[in-house]
């Protein structure tokens, strides 16, 4: 241990290195706070949509779940082109299928007031960057781009969804059995859902 020596830093190296860490730290600063500005821009809506689209290299997805939540609690659509009021929000955490045959979780479903603005809100949310904000001048400013779709069939095409909301890589929480299924229990399934960690 003795004859371990400190590396030897110039005192001009040290300055660089905290000037370094300086402007970091206030570029860190600079970006959360833009980023918490167009947070509350997108939850008070009304954006056109150039602008929006302008906006989103300077949030990540956690930025726009907290966009979501909030329109949400304030029983507004969670996607963000939309101006409709959700007029009618389901109590119950599950939606039975009864043509799939299948139950699904209708939490994250609930919080806009149609499949078309659930759709494409994901469409918007899959394409925003997820590393970190004071570093994104380094990135290629990728394009985004809204969802150009019409009807429910574009949506199904675009998102490889099936109706109501579910996508096809979704796994369903349980199975409706059908009248020749004797072994399986829709009840004793339904009553075991609460304890299932259930992925959205």
């Amino acid at each position: 241990m003795d004859n371990f020596k400190k590396p030897n830093i110039s005192k001009k190296k040290k300055e660089q290195l905290s000037k370094n860490i300086l402007e970091t730290l206030k570029k860190k600063k600079e970006c959360e706070k833009k980023a918490l500005d167009i947070v509350i821009e997108l939850i008070d809506g009304g954006l056109e949509e150039a602008d929006l689209l302008n906006k989103l290299h300077s949030i990540n997805p956690c930025h726009y779940e907290d966009v979501v939540e909030e329109r949400f609690i304030l029983k507004q659509c969670g996607y963000v082109m939309c101006e409709k009021k959700l007029e009618y929000i389901p109590n119950q955490k599950y939606k039975i299928s009864l043509a799939l045959k299948k139950v699904y979780d209708i939490t994250e479903r609930k919080k806009f007031c149609s499949n078309i603005c659930f759709k494409s809100s994901k469409y918007l949310q899959n394409q925003l960057l997820t590393t970190p904000l004071w570093l994104r001048e380094k990135d290629t400013v990728p394009t985004f781009k809204l969802l150009n779709i019409h009807t429910e069939k574009d949506i199904a095409y675009h998102l490889h969804t099936i109706p109501d909301g579910h996508t096809k890589s979704s796994t369903p929480l349980i199975t409706i059995p059908t009248s020749n299924d004797t072994k399986t229990d829709l009840e004793e399934q339904l009553n075991n859902l609460s304890s299932l960690n259930i992925k959205n």
